[in-house]
Protein backbone atom coordinates (compact mmCIF):
# COMPACT_ATOMS: atom_id res chain seq x y z
CA UNK A 1 0.00 0.00 0.00
CA UNK A 2 1.59 2.74 -1.05
CA UNK A 3 2.54 6.20 1.83
CA UNK A 4 0.09 8.92 1.80
CA UNK A 5 2.21 11.73 2.20
CA UNK A 6 0.40 15.05 3.74
CA UNK A 7 0.08 18.11 1.14
CA UNK A 8 2.85 20.44 1.41
CA UNK A 9 0.19 22.92 2.87
CA UNK A 10 -0.48 20.60 5.98
CA UNK A 11 3.48 21.20 6.83
CA UNK A 12 3.06 24.49 6.42
CA UNK A 13 0.20 25.43 8.24
CA UNK A 14 1.82 22.90 11.17
CA UNK A 15 4.79 24.88 10.93
CA UNK A 16 3.14 28.60 11.12
CA UNK A 17 1.47 27.45 13.95
CA UNK A 18 4.18 26.43 15.82
CA UNK A 19 6.20 29.34 15.20
CA UNK A 20 2.64 31.69 16.50
CA UNK A 21 2.57 28.99 19.48
CA UNK A 22 6.51 29.92 20.43
CA UNK A 23 5.91 33.26 19.98
CA UNK A 24 3.07 33.27 22.49
CA UNK A 25 4.59 31.40 24.98
CA UNK A 26 7.86 33.92 24.49
CA UNK A 27 5.41 36.96 25.06
CA UNK A 28 4.16 35.25 28.35
CA UNK A 29 8.01 34.12 29.59
CA UNK A 30 9.03 38.19 28.87
CA UNK A 31 6.07 39.21 30.63
CA UNK A 32 6.80 36.69 33.52
CA UNK A 33 10.45 37.99 33.46
CA UNK A 34 9.76 41.61 33.70
CA UNK A 35 7.11 40.46 36.74
CA UNK A 36 10.53 38.65 38.17
CA UNK A 37 12.60 41.63 38.05
CA UNK A 38 10.16 44.23 39.00
CA UNK A 39 8.74 42.16 42.09
CA UNK A 40 12.98 41.46 43.05
CA UNK A 41 13.44 45.41 43.27
CA UNK A 42 10.29 46.10 45.17
CA UNK A 43 10.70 43.14 47.86
CA UNK A 44 14.82 44.05 48.12
CA UNK A 45 13.57 47.82 48.57
CA UNK A 46 11.24 46.93 51.18
CA UNK A 47 13.51 44.35 52.98
CA UNK A 48 16.16 46.95 52.96
CA UNK A 49 14.11 50.14 54.32
CA UNK A 50 12.57 48.00 57.04
CA UNK A 51 16.10 47.06 58.01
CA UNK A 52 17.54 50.56 57.72
CA UNK A 53 14.38 52.19 59.83
CA UNK A 54 15.49 49.93 62.51
CA UNK A 55 19.34 51.25 62.15
CA UNK A 56 22.17 51.72 65.30
CA UNK A 57 25.38 52.55 65.28
CA UNK A 58 25.69 49.28 67.24
CA UNK A 59 24.07 47.33 64.20
CA UNK A 60 26.37 46.22 61.43
CA UNK A 61 24.29 45.37 58.48
CA UNK A 62 25.43 42.92 55.84
CA UNK A 63 23.93 42.29 52.24
CA UNK A 64 24.72 38.84 50.48
CA UNK A 65 23.63 38.90 47.09
CA UNK A 66 23.65 36.45 44.61
CA UNK A 67 22.00 33.38 43.06
CA UNK A 68 19.90 30.29 44.68
CA UNK A 69 23.47 29.56 46.17
CA UNK A 70 22.76 32.41 48.48
CA UNK A 71 19.35 31.59 49.25
CA UNK A 72 20.51 27.48 50.05
CA UNK A 73 24.03 28.87 51.01
CA UNK A 74 23.87 31.52 53.64
CA UNK A 75 21.74 31.02 57.51
CA UNK A 76 19.21 33.57 58.51
CA UNK A 77 20.25 36.26 60.82
CA UNK A 78 19.91 34.97 64.20
CA UNK A 79 22.47 32.23 63.24
CA UNK A 80 24.67 34.92 63.01
CA UNK A 81 23.96 37.19 65.62
CA UNK A 82 24.36 33.99 68.02
CA UNK A 83 27.55 32.68 66.25
CA UNK A 84 29.52 36.50 66.60
CA UNK A 85 27.72 36.85 70.00
CA UNK A 86 26.79 40.77 68.58
CA UNK A 87 24.08 42.25 66.93
CA UNK A 88 24.75 41.67 63.01
CA UNK A 89 21.84 41.94 60.84
CA UNK A 90 23.05 39.47 57.11
CA UNK A 91 20.24 40.32 54.76
CA UNK A 92 20.16 37.72 51.71
CA UNK A 93 19.26 39.28 48.25
CA UNK A 94 18.84 36.77 45.65
CA UNK A 95 16.92 35.53 42.50
CA UNK A 96 17.18 32.00 40.96
CA UNK A 97 19.66 30.86 38.16
CA UNK A 98 20.15 34.53 36.86
CA UNK A 99 23.53 36.35 35.96
CA UNK A 100 24.22 39.93 36.98
CA UNK A 101 22.24 41.81 34.84
CA UNK A 102 19.42 40.70 36.73
CA UNK A 103 20.61 42.94 39.15
CA UNK A 104 21.80 45.93 36.97
CA UNK A 105 19.61 46.22 33.89
CA UNK A 106 16.64 44.43 34.56
CA UNK A 107 16.04 45.31 38.37
CA UNK A 108 18.28 48.27 40.06
CA UNK A 109 19.27 46.25 43.01
CA UNK A 110 22.66 48.09 43.30
CA UNK A 111 20.84 51.76 42.89
CA UNK A 112 18.44 50.58 45.85
CA UNK A 113 21.88 49.46 47.86
CA UNK A 114 23.25 52.87 47.08
CA UNK A 115 20.33 54.48 48.74
CA UNK A 116 20.98 51.82 51.52
CA UNK A 117 24.68 51.47 51.75
CA UNK A 118 25.23 48.06 54.23
CA UNK A 119 28.51 48.02 56.31
CA UNK A 120 29.07 44.91 54.50
CA UNK A 121 28.09 43.98 50.55
CA UNK A 122 28.90 40.15 49.81
CA UNK A 123 28.78 39.47 46.05
CA UNK A 124 28.68 35.69 45.21
CA UNK A 125 31.60 35.41 43.31
CA UNK A 126 30.37 32.97 39.99
CA UNK A 127 28.75 37.22 39.16
CA UNK A 128 31.70 38.71 38.73
CA UNK A 129 34.15 36.64 38.02
CA UNK A 130 32.90 33.97 35.38
CA UNK A 131 30.87 34.24 32.24
CA UNK A 132 28.87 31.25 31.93
CA UNK A 133 28.54 29.78 28.20
CA UNK A 134 24.43 29.15 27.88
CA UNK A 135 23.29 26.67 24.86
CA UNK A 136 20.42 29.03 24.64
CA UNK A 137 19.85 32.38 23.34
CA UNK A 138 18.08 34.90 26.03
CA UNK A 139 14.83 34.57 24.20
CA UNK A 140 15.10 30.62 24.39
CA UNK A 141 16.45 31.38 28.10
CA UNK A 142 13.42 32.81 28.95
CA UNK A 143 10.97 30.52 27.88
CA UNK A 144 12.92 28.00 29.64
CA UNK A 145 12.88 29.64 33.02
CA UNK A 146 8.76 30.09 32.31
CA UNK A 147 8.01 26.50 31.77
CA UNK A 148 10.08 25.41 34.87
CA UNK A 149 7.85 27.80 36.88
CA UNK A 150 4.97 26.94 35.47
CA UNK A 151 5.51 23.20 35.77
CA UNK A 152 7.07 23.47 39.50
CA UNK A 153 3.36 25.41 40.08
CA UNK A 154 1.29 22.46 38.22
CA UNK A 155 2.91 19.90 40.44
CA UNK A 156 2.42 21.76 43.40
CA UNK A 157 -0.80 22.17 42.54
CA UNK A 158 -1.32 18.39 41.44
CA UNK A 159 0.14 17.14 45.26
CA UNK A 160 3.14 15.62 43.23
CA UNK A 161 5.57 18.43 44.68
CA UNK A 162 5.28 19.28 48.52
CA UNK A 163 4.68 23.12 48.65
CA UNK A 164 7.37 25.49 50.54
CA UNK A 165 6.49 26.06 54.41
CA UNK A 166 5.71 30.00 53.98
CA UNK A 167 8.73 31.68 54.21
CA UNK A 168 9.28 35.75 55.31
CA UNK A 169 10.94 37.78 52.55
CA UNK A 170 14.47 36.35 51.43
CA UNK A 171 14.18 34.11 54.45
CA UNK A 172 13.97 30.66 55.51
CA UNK A 173 15.24 27.71 53.05
CA UNK A 174 13.41 25.49 50.15
CA UNK A 175 11.92 22.47 51.46
CA UNK A 176 14.16 20.23 49.83
CA UNK A 177 17.22 19.48 51.58
CA UNK A 178 18.11 15.98 50.64
CA UNK A 179 21.72 14.69 50.58
CA UNK A 180 23.57 14.03 47.26
CA UNK A 181 24.91 10.73 46.91
CA UNK A 182 27.91 10.56 44.87
CA UNK A 183 26.12 7.60 42.98
CA UNK A 184 23.27 10.46 41.79
CA UNK A 185 25.60 11.90 39.85
CA UNK A 186 24.89 10.52 36.39
CA UNK A 187 25.09 14.39 34.78
CA UNK A 188 28.76 14.60 36.13
CA UNK A 189 30.44 14.81 33.07
CA UNK A 190 27.95 16.74 31.54
CA UNK A 191 28.33 19.47 34.49
CA UNK A 192 32.46 18.98 34.50
CA UNK A 193 32.32 20.05 30.28
CA UNK A 194 30.14 22.78 31.19
CA UNK A 195 33.31 23.88 33.57
CA UNK A 196 35.20 23.58 31.66
CA UNK A 197 33.46 26.00 28.84
CA UNK A 198 33.14 29.05 31.51
CA UNK A 199 35.68 32.20 30.72
CA UNK A 200 37.11 34.22 33.49
CA UNK A 201 35.34 37.69 32.59
CA UNK A 202 37.78 41.09 31.42
CA UNK A 203 38.27 44.04 33.35
CA UNK A 204 35.80 46.14 31.18
CA UNK A 205 33.10 44.09 30.64
CA UNK A 206 30.48 45.65 33.34
CA UNK A 207 30.38 49.27 33.33
CA UNK A 208 27.61 49.73 35.36
CA UNK A 209 28.83 47.38 37.61
CA UNK A 210 31.86 48.95 38.35
CA UNK A 211 30.61 52.38 38.74
CA UNK A 212 28.05 51.22 41.25
CA UNK A 213 30.62 49.38 43.18
CA UNK A 214 32.96 52.53 42.73
CA UNK A 215 29.94 54.81 44.80
CA UNK A 216 29.35 51.97 47.58
CA UNK A 217 33.43 52.23 48.51
CA UNK A 218 33.09 55.65 48.54
CA UNK A 219 29.75 55.61 50.73
CA UNK A 220 32.01 53.23 53.22
CA UNK A 221 31.11 49.78 52.21
CA UNK A 222 33.19 46.82 52.54
CA UNK A 223 32.88 44.93 49.48
CA UNK A 224 33.48 41.18 48.99
CA UNK A 225 33.91 38.79 46.51
CA UNK A 226 32.45 35.66 48.21
CA UNK A 227 32.90 32.27 46.73
CA UNK A 228 30.44 29.57 47.44
CA UNK A 229 31.57 25.22 47.40
CA UNK A 230 30.84 23.06 45.35
CA UNK A 231 31.48 19.47 45.33
CA UNK A 232 35.27 18.85 45.59
CA UNK A 233 35.80 17.36 42.26
CA UNK A 234 33.93 20.27 40.60
CA UNK A 235 35.60 22.79 42.78
CA UNK A 236 39.03 21.20 41.48
CA UNK A 237 37.56 21.74 38.03
CA UNK A 238 36.49 25.53 38.45
CA UNK A 239 39.62 26.54 39.85
CA UNK A 240 41.89 24.39 37.28
CA UNK A 241 45.54 25.63 36.96
CA UNK A 242 44.50 26.56 33.56
CA UNK A 243 42.56 29.30 35.21
CA UNK A 244 45.01 30.45 37.81
CA UNK A 245 46.82 32.78 36.29
CA UNK A 246 43.22 34.53 34.90
CA UNK A 247 41.52 34.46 37.96
CA UNK A 248 44.67 35.98 39.74
CA UNK A 249 45.07 39.07 37.40
CA UNK A 250 40.95 39.59 38.20
CA UNK A 251 41.28 39.52 41.82
CA UNK A 252 44.22 41.35 41.71
CA UNK A 253 42.62 44.12 39.71
CA UNK A 254 39.16 44.46 41.51
CA UNK A 255 40.78 44.52 45.21
CA UNK A 256 43.27 47.79 43.70
CA UNK A 257 40.44 49.61 41.88
CA UNK A 258 37.03 49.06 44.34
CA UNK A 259 39.20 48.05 47.41
CA UNK A 260 37.11 44.29 46.71
CA UNK A 261 38.08 41.53 48.86
CA UNK A 262 38.27 37.61 48.51
CA UNK A 263 36.48 35.48 51.12
CA UNK A 264 37.12 31.71 49.71
CA UNK A 265 36.11 28.81 51.56
CA UNK A 266 39.17 26.67 51.31
CA UNK A 267 37.15 23.51 53.13
CA UNK A 268 37.16 20.66 50.75
CA UNK A 269 33.01 19.38 50.64
CA UNK A 270 32.00 16.29 49.79
CA UNK A 271 28.79 15.73 47.80
CA UNK A 272 26.49 14.92 51.21
CA UNK A 273 26.59 18.41 51.88
CA UNK A 274 24.89 19.06 48.85
CA UNK A 275 21.09 19.00 47.31
CA UNK A 276 22.24 18.81 44.42
CA UNK A 277 25.63 19.34 42.46
CA UNK A 278 25.87 22.86 43.32
CA UNK A 279 23.24 23.68 46.46
CA UNK A 280 24.29 23.26 49.98
CA UNK A 281 21.71 21.31 51.93
CA UNK A 282 21.03 21.15 55.85
CA UNK A 283 24.18 19.54 55.88
CA UNK A 284 27.00 21.82 54.68
CA UNK A 285 24.87 25.49 55.34
CA UNK A 286 25.81 25.34 58.70
CA UNK A 287 29.60 24.29 57.94
CA UNK A 288 29.84 26.93 55.47
CA UNK A 289 27.28 29.70 57.59
CA UNK A 290 29.63 29.19 60.59
CA UNK A 291 33.12 29.91 58.51
CA UNK A 292 30.82 32.68 57.19
CA UNK A 293 29.87 34.47 60.25
CA UNK A 294 33.39 34.37 61.39
CA UNK A 295 34.56 36.09 58.82
CA UNK A 296 31.80 38.84 59.16
CA UNK A 297 32.60 38.85 62.64
CA UNK A 298 36.10 39.65 62.18
CA UNK A 299 35.41 42.33 59.42
CA UNK A 300 32.91 43.98 62.07
CA UNK A 301 35.35 44.60 64.25
CA UNK A 302 38.44 46.14 62.21
CA UNK A 303 38.14 49.91 61.91
CA UNK A 304 36.44 51.96 59.03
CA UNK A 305 38.44 52.20 56.14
Amino acid sequence: MPRVTPPLWVWGLTGVGALIGFGLLYIMANRSEKQLSQQLATDAETVLRREWAMRSDSVTRVVVLGTSLVEYGVADTGFFENRCGKRIRVIKLYRESVTINAFTEEAPIFKILERYPPDILCLEENLLVFRLPYSLNPMLEAVNRHLVLQIKAVKTQLGWRAADPKRGLFQGFPREQHALNQMDTINLATTLAEIKKREVRTQTELPALYNSLQRLHQLGTHLVLLHFPRPAILEAAIYSKSRAPQLRDLMNYYHQRYQLDYWQFNRPMPFRYFADQAHLNHIGNPIYSAWLADKICQTAALPPR
